[in-house]
């Protein structure tokens, strides 16, 4: 009845436009108003306006306003124009379609304003938030909270955009700059900030961060654009601050439509597929549509635990085939028997022994599956016609100082020499530390710091390279479409990052002061272990590729295929008879950098 009422008085006021105080003419044509009125009445409850909680309206709704008045001013036109007995002029009929467009639509955003506002009276928690990111991810945030009062409510914005600081969106104002934190979050007595800033590389977060001096300041995070698992924004994906936005997080882009050319409608076998890199790998596939994903690993747990996250939390499409194997990959007949059942189209080889402390009390198991493990996997993969293979190695075969390092590294040696002649492409990415894999020094440190200290570092000297492994596994699916001959890519890890530091900011963010709350102990260097980390070998040469993130290494003594095969075999049988000296004697030929026992 509103909505007839507003329709009604633009029609009249039409008339009173049109023909001033002529009531003569106005009372002749009044009928043909009302007409108008019925039609766009009409045609307002045929295009589902009714069917709108107006409360919760969006753009979306109001372009329905818009669908339902144009729709009855044309059938009004038709109308006249077919019944002829009867006429509108074209200016009252445009004068009341214009004006009920804006009553009907100022009538649902003035009752969408009022409702919030009441709710904002009655349910406002009192807490004072700053965005920082006037972005779309950061609107979507404002906008939830202003539907949710009982979050907060929103002071305004940072950006960095210049143009848009002093201006205002969706009525909040971006009160300045990334550099005007502090003064902000002062003037404005904010108590929790937000950072929506998914695209933005941990430095860019770190110099944000070290900003806010105020403890009591609340600070919370939108994950990386990777982290997210569709294009929805959702207020339960905020998180707290951790370690991991500090450190770990890249500016990376790919080019998924240009992945998934190599990966749609495919059988793809992932190896290691319950680990830390491996099921972030599955993760990141299962969105490319492949015609079939193989989870292989030796665990059982991780394996039935990364196949029932798939199920559960990614949208499978029907297609797409999810197949459980649990299989070591040093057990030739078994991965025999794996390759005949799926006969897979792309192998992803992730699956490896990274710990190198227990790598050291446990050669053979090392080269078993680092080494030997990798051989099988490749040989296999030629056997049977895999199009491509990727190879998943560490930092730590660069000058390897750890029996897990120098294993990896005669992986990196065999998929070298297979892949020079081979119709299978092979590629092997190198990379350095991952924030947030299983067994991570991060993870201790957390432990730690939950007990109450202290926090043991080996070295105050000792630097990592960090990324985060959502980021990380990005760019191992881009080198699938540069993987050729055995190529070695290595990754842009940013800047090494003291051990020590990140050991502090962990403390900090789970507010305790360093030395004084929690202690932080040194307990010296453990054997394998390296004071800094590496990625290239003094003859390689890096050369760059079509991405930014990623570098084709040229330089290192290819050997034959059949030499290295047997050098594997060897090592793995001196392994299991614990004859380590001999290992460094026969690896001094292939790996001359490796610096175990050397000091």
């Amino acid at each position: 009845m509103i909505d007839i009422s507003l329709i009604l008085f633009s029609g009249v006021f039409s008339l009173f436009i049109r023909f001033g105080f002529d009531f003569s003419k106005i009372a002749n044509f009044f009928p043909s108003v009302l007409i108008e009125v019925f039609i766009i009445s009409l045609m307002c409850a045929i295009n589902g306006m009714y069917n709108v909680v107006w409360s919760y309206a969006g753009f979306k709704d109001l372009m329905i306003v818009f669908r339902a008045t144009l729709s009855g001013y044309v059938v009004s036109i038709l109308f006249f124009f077919l019944l002829r007995d009867m006429t509108l002029p074209r200016s009252v009929g445009i004068l009341t379609f214009l004006g009920s467009l804006v009553l009907i639509s100022g009538s649902r955003i003035f009752l969408s304003w009022w409702r919030t506002r009441r709710r904002i009276n009655v349910g406002d928690s009192g807490k004072r938030i700053l965005i920082i990111g006037a972005n779309d991810e950061g609107i979507s945030i404002m906008e939830e909270i202003e539907r949710r009062p009982e979050i907060g409510k929103v002071v305004g914005f940072l950006d960095d955009v210049e143009k848009n600081i002093g201006r205002n969106i969706r009525g909040k104002k971006v009160l300045g700059s990334f550099e005007d934190v502090e003064r902000i979050l002062n003037k404005f007595r904010i108590d929790e900030v937000i950072i929506s800033l998914p695209n933005h590389p941990s430095a860019e977060i770190r110099k944000i961060v070290d900003k806010i001096k105020d403890p009591s300041v609340s600070i919370k995070i939108l994950p990386g654009i990777y982290e997210l698992t569709d294009n929805r924004l959702k207020i339960s994906q905020l998180r707290d601050l951790s370690i991991e936005d500090l450190v770990g997080r890249q500016a990376v882009s790919v080019n998924m439509e240009e992945i998934r050319k190599f990966i749609e409608g495919k059988k793809i076998l992932v190896t290691g597929a319950g680990g830390s890199i491996g099921s972030e790998i599955c993760r990141q596939l299962v969105r490319l549509k492949p015609k079939e994903l193989i989870l292989l690993g030796r665990g059982e747990n991780s394996i039935y635990s990364i196949y029932e996250e798939l199920s559960e939390n990614h949208v499978i499409d029907e297609e797409t085939k999810l197949s459980r194997v649990i299989a070591d990959v040093s057990d030739q007949k078994r991965m025999r028997m794996v390759f005949e059942k799926y006969e897979p189209d792309v192998v992803f080889h992730a699956a490896a022994h990274k710990h190198v402390d227990l790598m050291e009390e446990n050669p053979v198991e090392a080269f078993k599956v680092n080494s030997f493990g990798t051989k099988v996997m490749a040989d296999l993969s030629i056997d049977f016609n895999v199009e491509r293979f990727v190879f998943i190695s560490t930092d730590k075969a660069v000058k390897p100082s750890s029996i897990m390092g120098l294993s990896k590294r005669f992986g990196e040696i065999y998929i070298r020499s297979v892949g020079r002649d081979s119709d299978t492409k092979f590629g092997i990415v190198r990379f350095g530390n991952v924030i947030g894999s299983r067994g991570s020094v991060l993870l201790k440190f957390k432990r730690q710091i939950e007990k109450g200290g202290p926090v043991t570092i080996t070295d105050p000297r000792m630097k990592r390279f960090f990324m985060s492994i959502p980021e990380a596994v990005a760019l191992v699916l881009q080198t699938v479409v540069f993987a050729e001959k055995g190529d070695l890519f290595v990754l842009d890890m940013g800047e090494l990052i003291p051990i020590e530091k990140i050991a502090r900011d962990m403390i900090i963010l789970a507010g305790y002061v360093p030395d004084r709350d929690i202690k932080i102990v040194y307990t010296g260097i453990r054997p394998g272990e390296k004071l800094t980390e590496e990625l290239f070998l003094e003859d390689e040469i890096p050369q760059p590729t079509s991405h930014p993130k990623i570098m084709r290494v040229e330089g290192n003594e290819i050997y034959p295929v059949e030499e290295i095969s047997r050098v594997i075999e060897v090592l793995l049988e001196l392994s299991y008879r614990n004859m380590i000296w001999e290992i460094l004697k026969i690896t001094e030929k292939y790996v001359p950098d490796h610096m175990i026992n050397k000091g």
